[in-house]
């Protein structure tokens, strides 16, 4: 088939991007040429494999896409991380994004969206594809199910972002541009879908092992529950989590440092993972976001370092297990790697010279020394939902209600697992905050962390965001007038007062890629303030 004209909108990247081609934004064949689309989607076994090829595109299987954005966002926007590259002078777009100076013209921010819609119309040419498929209607309901879940997934990663975006359900032409739906929308349209995976869909214990990696009952009503705290319906959020927890296929790992095994695939602890292979030839999806993520010094590129501020808020609780496996500090060992008793965080040392913000690095996205393979390819799995989530989920939901005993049930089991102790005394405010702070200290560096602080209100109905970031933010105030951490206070290659541009009438949302803006001649249009 030749060649359709050149389309820079997402919208109209969704019909190209249905049948998987992965060349350049704007070098795209709208078919791979080797696919037919009449003779495909013909028997059980082409659904399959289609469907079991679709998982890939949710990652991209590259480094700067959607995992960048998970990161970049999601921790170094935050009071997590910084930038942290320092030694560097080509990430100007990574450093608008923490800094808050972003506008719509980020090729940060553009990326993400388009991989992102790129992904649904792949998911979506599949489901119209499989639904036209002569096999057996358990099967096609399972297939179905499954890209449903992956595209709800994306959708809540669109809306969480940006607020009410399009709903793509069908292959559009390049003629077709779709405005943007309301945030309440985009959210019940997920949570339709995810009710529909979770009625079709089979419990990962029922998965033989070579199918784990699949979308189960507990991934959909996972993904539900978070949905659910994230529009504030406690009940449901309450009710669907406690679902989960008493599923029986999950259960938190008796260490904490197990889910950080290089080795570790689909434990009992997750709920849904990214898989990854070392594998070459054939080239599977290997987990490209490790070297970003680990220091210069240590073979990587020294992005998203971690703040004093986070690795003092461990110290607080006296969290010694999880402060040694979320974070590698400079000239400390590295928990589970003998073969590294002095991590090299290359901090700023006088001349900058390689320098990174903090000489901290994430220990969860770190390989052994010992483990790592020659060719590059770390095979490291990336956890996206695990039980540990679905207990705060449910903890939070149900201090929101006071529901005080069920709260504090779920907060003791996530701190009993490091030796923490628990004030079972907690209620009201202070048990509300007691989890939130467990939900930063559990799940850091994880790619939530972001999303949380906006999402959560203070007693005045504001979004938390507010007292931690802009000129009187905590975070900003920390940094700039109580630090005496001595590589973050004298690398100032990367200013020491971010946050101090967020402006809450703007920077509770990202802004609409301006590509999308001008391609769709306007019918999508762009966020307040950008």
């Amino acid at each position: 088939m030749k060649k359709n004209t050149i389309i820079f909108s997402a919208m109209a990247l969704v019909l190209m991007a249905a049948v998987g081609c992965k060349k350049t934004f704007v070098e795209q064949d709208p078919y791979n040429s080797s696919v037919v689309e009449t003779l495909f989607y013909k028997t059980l076994a082409q659904c399959n494999t289609s469907t079991q090829v679709a998982y890939r595109y949710i990652d991209w299987d590259s480094w700067w896409q959607t995992q960048n954005w998970r990161f970049l966002s999601g921790e170094a926007a935050s009071d997590n991380a910084w930038i942290g590259n320092t030694y560097q002078n080509t990430h100007a777009s990574w450093d608008a994004v923490a800094q808050y100076t972003i506008d719509a013209g980020n090729d940060r921010v553009e990326g993400h969206w388009i991989e992102l819609y790129k992904a649904i119309g792949i998911w979506n040419g599949e489901i119209e594809g499989i639904e036209g498929a002569s096999i057996d209607e358990n099967s096609k309901k399972q297939f179905i199910a499954e890209l449903k879940f992956l595209r709800a997934w994306n959708y809540f990663d669109l809306v969480r972002n940006w607020g009410g975006v399009p709903i793509v359900t069908k292959i559009l032409s390049p003629s077709e541009h779709i405005p943007r739906s309301t945030t309440k929308e985009v959210y019940d349209f997920i949570i339709n879908d995810l009710k529909e995976c979770a009625a079709v869909l089979p419990k990962k214990s029922q998965y033989p092992a070579e199918d784990k990696f699949r979308a189960s009952k507990g991934a959909a009503l996972t993904l539900l529950a978070k949905t659910y705290l994230y529009t504030e319906d406690w009940a449901d959020a309450e009710t669907t989590a406690k679902q989960v927890i008493d599923m029986g296929d999950y259960d938190l790992e008796t260490s904490f440092g197990n889910l950080w095994s290089y080795t570790y695939k689909n434990g009992i602890e997750s709920i849904f993972e990214i898989q990854n292979s070392s594998t070459q030839v054939p080239p599977l999806p290997y987990n490209a976001y490790i070297a970003p993520m680990n220091s210069v010094a240590d073979g990587g590129w020294g992005y998203i370092s971690v703040t004093s501020d986070l690795e003092n808020a461990f110290k607080a609780e006296g969290d010694s297990v999880r402060l040694q496996w979320t974070i590698n500090r400079h000239g400390l060992p590295v928990a589970g790697d003998p073969n590294n008793p002095s991590f090299d965080g290359r901090p700023y040392t006088g001349s900058g010279t390689g320098a990174s913000k903090s000489g901290r690095f994430s220990r969860k996205r770190y390989i052994p020394k010992a483990e790592r393979p020659a060719n590059g390819r770390y095979a490291l799995d990336d956890i996206i939902l695990r039980f540990a989530d679905v207990l705060l989920i449910h903890a939070e939901a149900a201090a929101m209600q006071n529901h005080t005993a069920e709260a504090l049930s779920s907060l003791k089991r996530i701190r009993d697992r490091v030796g923490l102790t628990t004030d079972m005394m907690l209620s009201g405010r202070d048990l509300i905050n007691a989890i939130r702070k467990e939900r930063r200290l559990e799940m850091a560096l994880e790619g939530d962390r972001l999303y949380d602080i906006r999402r959560w209100k203070d007693q005045n109905g504001k979004p938390v965001i507010e007292s931690i970031m802009g000129p009187n933010g905590s975070f900003v105030k920390y940094n700039t007038q109580e630090s005496t951490d001595y590589y973050e206070t004298n690398n100032l290659a990367e200013p020491q007062d971010e946050g101090i541009h967020f402006n809450p009438a703007v920077n509770l949302l990202w802004p609409i890629p301006n590509s999308e803006v001008v391609s769709s001649d306007g019918v999508v249009t762009q966020n307040p303030g950008y």
